[in-house]
């Protein structure tokens, strides 16, 4: 018995020992050292380029720049599509990916345009030769309320895109069409990585009002860091376009219904379908002949659930249409998707079986033609303008796009918008059709005034344009 007390003695020694030996687990919520804040900012920053290009509008040449997260070895950069705005794809030019250094000039490659992600608010660009960078693995890790998060992102073109590190503390994650994280303290620039205490990223910081997108915007330049950013938005949101990446031959193509007009239900109208606590999406318009025509959706269905499960739910009911759009979008052209209706109050949901088609051209994506002498430019008419003016899908015309302030278009009273239908008494079809009848009237009458026939605010006007003398 002697020896079993001395061996158990013996042994919670050794057990104390060890233990006085091993330094206990670091706090999971610490802050970082000040060696591990310079390693991680050391780590990201080669990561950190800026995206440039060329927008070539009818009226000049303008140069933006604004931030880009390298997301492959060999190249290619992400960027948020709020640098490109509703620019026409072919009036982007002469892209380049430019890489800051400390020791000289920034260096200038090369790149080539990729494409957009609607889904996702991405855009791509890649450099034109293979490189072989380090690229950022973005991983869906949620932080939780109190955990520490950093970015490092670029300061603008005038600061030499200098990198720089901020931190701050989550606060808490807003629901809606565009999930967000909200943070104390502070994050870098808009479109910067954000990482976890284990260097992590986990999302990117949003573009929110009062921020800025460009890097080179001389009245601007400094107010990333005067008035820091304060939201993120986590992977989940963004990693489907890292296995679904948009390239020149493959664009994304986007799913849709034909369901417009979409109305989130507020707490007494879903009271009153006995579906309280359930998000839910009225239907305001179907288009005739679209899928969701096709399949029998009507005008008025209350859209409960989507194959099978429930809509996601926003901070607003007047965020449910579009968290349903966003999610219809991730879906692919071709996909059925089950939408469960509420056709009368009191009944069974119904279940209606939908077939998606590709979303209709947008107007970034149609032909342009401008009329230098006249000084004004038209596109191709998409759906989204007869739609808005209550006229069939394929109803002729083209529509102004750009006037030159004080050219002779502006001073005859033509508006941005207008649906032009004839010139000189000939109906216009397309910008092709509209191109080749202008030219050829120019050619023959080069000082003849030109009347056009517009539609606007749902009533045909005339306006005369006199050619400059």
């Amino acid at each position: 018995m002697k020896n079993f007390w001395l061996s158990l003695a013996l042994a919670l020694v050794s057990i104390v020992a060890g233990c006085a030996h091993t330094p206990p687990p670091p706090p999971s919520r610490a802050p970082l050292s000040a060696d591990a804040v310079a390693q991680q900012y050391q780590a990201i920053t080669p990561s950190l380029v800026a995206i440039q290009y060329v927008w070539e509008s009818e009226l000049g040449r303008h140069e933006i720049i604004g931030a880009g997260i390298v997301v492959g070895d060999d190249g290619l950069v992400m960027t948020s599509l709020g640098l490109l705005g509703q620019i026409p794809d072919e009036q982007m030019k002469d892209f380049k990916i430019i890489v800051p250094s400390d020791s000289g000039d920034p260096q200038e490659l090369d790149a080539v345009f990729q494409g957009r992600d609607e889904r996702t608010e991405l855009a791509f660009v890649k450099t034109r030769d293979p490189q072989k960078w380090k690229s950022i693995k973005f991983i869906e890790q949620p932080p939780q309320v109190g955990d520490y998060v950093y970015s490092v992102g670029l300061m603008p073109k005038d600061a030499g895109y200098k990198s720089y590190f901020m931190s701050g503390i989550v606060a808490t994650t807003l629901r809606g069409e565009l999930p967000q994280i909200v943070v104390s303290g502070s994050l870098a620039a808009v479109d910067s990585p954000v990482f976890n205490a284990q260097g992590d990223a986990i999302g990117i910081v949003s573009f929110a009002p009062g921020q800025g997108l460009l890097l080179n915007n001389p009245t601007d330049s400094l107010s990333a860091v005067t008035n820091p950013p304060r939201l993120f938005t986590p992977t989940r949101f963004f990693q489907q376009s890292f296995s679904d990446l948009p390239t020149p031959e493959n664009p994304v193509r986007i799913p849709w219904l034909g369901a417009m007009q979409l109305t989130g239900l507020t707490k007494d109208v879903a009271e009153y379908n006995n579906l309280k606590d359930q998000p839910a999406v009225q239907v305001g318009e179907v288009i005739h002949d679209t899928p969701a025509d096709q399949a029998g959706l009507k005008q008025g269905d209350i859209i409960v659930k989507v194959n099978g499960a429930p809509l996601e739910r926003g901070d607003q009911p007047e965020e449910l249409p579009m968290i349903l759009h966003r999610k219809l979008m991730r879906m692919k052209v071709g996909d059925q998707v089950v939408l469960s209706v509420l056709r009368h109050r009191g009944q069974p949901l119904e279940e209606i079986k939908i077939t998606l088609a590709e979303q209709p051209p947008r107007p970034m994506t149609a032909k342009r033609y401008y009329a230098d002498d006249l000084g004004f430019g038209v596109r191709d008419s998409v759906f989204i303008d007869t739609y808005a003016r209550h006229l069939a899908t394929d109803a002729k015309g083209v529509i102004v796009s750009v006037l030159r302030p004080q050219g002779s278009a502006e001073s005859g009273g033509l508006r941005l918008g207008d649906m032009i239908q004839r010139m000189n008494g000939e109906v216009v079809g397309d910008v092709v059709d509209f191109q080749k009848s202008y030219e050829q009237l120019r050619k023959d009458k080069p000082k003849e005034s030109v009347v056009l026939v517009v539609l606007r605010e749902g009533r045909e006007d005339t306006i005369r344009i006199e050619p400059p003398q």
